[in-house]
């Protein structure tokens, strides 16, 4: 299995990173900066994962912008991939903003728990 982790926050990315191997020495975590990284990395050598952690707030590109590009992305392929927003953010509108895209299938909020990530592994 294979996380894409798309977070501009360095000590989330080791946490959340080490956490995934906790769970399983064997999956693969991908980390990206921003939104731009993960798509541009995207379109050049193909969507690499089947778990994306995708935070809201980032620079260059943040999360709502990165589901449009993504979108767009999936309209190309056939690959079906699960999002979850990442977010510390604890908003109502941020929620019900992230439920409007089909592709979103959850909203979760820091920090991701090693029972989540096993919960996520499951649910692929």
């Amino acid at each position: 299995m294979e996380f894409c982790v798309i977070d501009d926050d360095k000590i989330y990315q080791f946490l959340v990173k080490k956490t995934i191997k906790s769970v399983d020495k064997n999956f693969i975590v991908n980390l990206f900066e921003d939104g731009l990284e993960a798509i541009t990395t995207f379109k050049n050598k193909g969507i690499c994962c089947t778990i994306i952690l995708l935070d809201l707030n980032m620079p260059n590109m943040d999360g709502w912008q990165f589901i449009q590009e993504y979108e767009k992305l999936q309209q190309i392929g056939d690959q079906k991939h699960k999002i979850y927003i990442a977010t510390s953010s604890i908003s109502k509108a941020d929620r019900e903003k992230a439920n409007q895209f089909k592709i979103v299938q959850g909203y979760l909020t820091k920090p991701i728990t090693k029972e989540k990530i096993k919960d996520l592994a499951t649910a692929v």
